[in-house]
């Protein structure tokens, strides 16, 4: 069958290749790669993905990095390791004397305040402020107040603008401070806020805002001034202290035993200067009108020259020399990186490929020397020449990731429908109801294991994940019976969100839901980038969804569940599972902390189960036996710096 495949996708693979050849006048790369999907932002503060993560920790440099085989951390841009206080909560970190941007400059403990804080600031913060938040000192006491004046100053923005406010918004300017010299200029009609979260309510409430006889603008300016003037005094009393050019102190909460490995995580790298020529400024402070930190989003491309910003300015072993969207992105070695002699491949690109089967197609041509990644129809047949050894270029990584399924917690209604899966009982009867065993071993057939838990089993040294859940189909219809939903009478048709490297697990999991439960399922398959918008905006009622560990510990995977986390997709807020997390935090024994968590990953996955797991991932990658120096590992992280050319 894998052979059928190639031949009936050689023309096309040919066509691609020239393509490719005709669209560039430059010679081919020392080393070529696929990049699935291609690059989704080059932003460290904004990144989430894992391939625009491979070209972020090739371009930049943290104080750390990640060892080419083990990725454990090592020295980075700082000297390692740092000193570290007796209590483990304070680090001294020395930025060496020659590390060095793409343009020369010098690295400076600076340049990582700047792309930490920015890993913060609403406006440029994303999914990992929770990184910053959960274990700095004065971090979320920062962000909180940033939060909620951003808040204020967006309501008052629009309402002195005529738009209006919706209810989050009247519900943000209500619970500032701000909103008591509104109530007083209001004079006899206070309009009172309205009592608890109740949508309707707030929305009435935000209806008669802008009837108030209030000068919005004024109002909005007298905020606005006042917040941007305590900015930078609030932001000094975060652990965060540039002593010098060369010394970066960092004062933890409590002590976090995977720190380093924080360090040299993308939200963690530092940024230059020359970011600030394309800041947004309202009133000459360096805010948008609604407090947020901006930039001109052009800001990550190596050719944008706008109001003298010389283009994307690095610090890794390589630099942004070219990049055609959902084309190529070239990257050329960093002639000031410390190691710049040392790297054998100067030159990389980045192929995109909008049809995974052609990228394939292209690797057995020798047009590609590395695929991280292989979702074909086919992979099973991959895993097996790469298991029997007939394919010694062909590699399995167990890694530290996993697959599974989001319900929505979160929203009453999808597509106008009500949403059954805000009760627990419903997730519960909809997890019993999948024989995960038949999707790895029939369906997928590549090898993976079979997942009852979010934290792969002996993954992490000392954390046991618990047992989970087993199929269970009788157990699963009764469930649904407690739900009121006896026979699946009452269930409205159930939407699974996929992307189409999924089809063939979704639609078995859909067969198996209609024959156990009775319910009709429709599946909704979107291209990555609309469906992570579907996503993010719960506008779903289940979703595939995976996650890829970002450093060794089971929190990478247990606080995307955590209540407001950024990457808690399915809404899921639980008091106990929260409470938990943070008796883990300040737990001092390591026993006693993995114990917590292990009893928080139980209630998550054995009784609210927001998620149900399927698998922790054996995928199959591809690197010629040419290429030296690029290892299998679980995290699929490749360091380009290490890899050579065997002539």
């Amino acid at each position: 069958m894998y052979r059928r495949l190639l031949w009936v996708c050689g023309g096309l693979t040919a066509a691609l290749l020239a393509a490719y050849a005709a669209a560039s006048r430059e010679t081919r790369a020392d080393f070529t790669y696929v990049n699935p999907s291609g690059i989704h932002t080059l932003d460290p503060a904004r990144m989430s993905w894992t391939q625009d993560f491979r070209v972020a920790l090739n371009i930049w440099e943290g104080l750390t990095t990640s060892h080419p085989e083990t990725t454990a951390p090592i020295g980075g841009a700082a000297e390692f390791p740092p000193a570290l206080s007796p209590d483990r909560t304070t680090y001294t970190f020395t930025i060496r004397d020659d590390a060095r941007w793409s343009n020369g400059d010098p690295v400076t403990a600076g340049d990582f305040l700047r792309g930490w804080r920015r890993s913060m600031e609403p406006g440029t913060a994303t999914d990992y402020t929770f990184l910053f938040t959960d274990h700095i000192h004065g971090a979320q006491a920062y962000v909180q107040w940033r939060r909620e004046a951003v808040a204020a100053l967006t309501a008052l923005a629009r309402l002195r603008d005529g738009w209006g406010v919706d209810a989050a918004q009247a519900r943000g300017l209500a619970r500032h401070p701000v909103y008591a010299g509104i109530r007083a200029l209001a004079g006899a009609s206070p309009l009172t806020p309205p009592v608890g979260e109740a949508t309707g309510a707030w929305a009435a409430f935000a209806s008669q805002l802008d009837k108030l006889p209030v000068p919005w603008d004024r109002l909005h300016q007298m905020l606005f001034r006042e917040h941007a003037a305590e900015l930078n005094e609030r932001f000094a009393g975060v652990g965060i202290t540039a002593i010098d050019d060369r010394t970066l102190e960092v004062r933890l909460i409590r002590p976090c035993p995977y720190f380093l490995d924080l360090t040299a995580f993308p939200a963690f790298l530092p940024c230059h200067e020359s970011i600030e020529l394309l800041r947004e400024r309202h009133a000459g402070a360096p805010l948008s009108a609604e407090g947020l930190v901006a930039y001109d989003p052009q800001w990550t491309k190596p050719d944008f020259r706008g109001n003298g910003y010389p283009g994307l300015i690095t610090n890794g072993p390589y630099r942004l020399a070219s990049w055609r969207f959902k084309r190529r992105a070239r990257l050329a070695v960093n002639p000031y990186h410390r190691d710049a002699a040392a790297v054998s491949c100067r030159t990389i690109d980045m192929l995109v490929f909008d049809n995974i089967s052609a990228a394939l197609m292209a690797y057995e041509a020798g047009g590609v020397d590395f695929l991280p990644a292989m979702d074909v129809p086919y992979d099973h047949e991959i895993a097996r020449l790469a298991r029997s050894g007939e394919r010694p270029d062909f590699h399995l990584c167990d890694t530290l990731a996993t697959y599974f399924l989001n319900f929505n917690c979160l929203t009453e209604a999808v597509s106008d429908r009500p949403n059954p899966f805000r009760d627990p009982r419903v997730r519960r009867a909809f997890s019993l109801a999948v024989d995960r065993p038949a999707l790895v071993e029939r369906v997928l057939q590549r090898g993976d294991r079979v997942a009852a838990s979010l934290v792969p089993p002996a993954a992490i040294a000392g954390y046991e994940p618990p047992a989970g859940l087993v199929h269970n189909p009788a157990g699963a219809r009764r469930l649904l019976a407690d739900a009121g939903y006896p026979g699946g009478a009452g269930l409205p048709p159930v939407e699974l969100l996929y992307v189409p490297s999924d089809q063939r697990v979704c639609q078995a999991i859909a067969r198996m839901w209609e024959q156990e439960l009775s319910v009709r399922v429709e599946l909704r398959c979107k291209e990555t980038k609309t469906y992570a918008e579907d996503k993010a905006n719960h506008r779903f009622m289940a979703a595939r969804g995976n996650w890829y560990a970002d450093y060794y510990d089971p929190t990478t995977f247990l606080d995307c569940l955590a209540t407001g986390n950024g990457n808690n997709d399915s809404g899921y807020s639980s008091d106990r599972y929260d409470r938990l997390l943070a008796q883990a935090r300040e737990a001092t024994d390591a026993a006693e902390r993995f114990a917590l968590l292990g009893e928080a990953e139980r209630i998550m996955v054995e009784e609210d189960c927001p998620i149900l797991p399927i698998l922790h991932y054996a995928l199959p990658i591809a690197i010629k036996p040419h290429v030296r120096g690029l290892y299998p590992n679980p995290r699929l992280r490749f360091a380009f710096r290490y890899v050579s050319i065997r002539p």
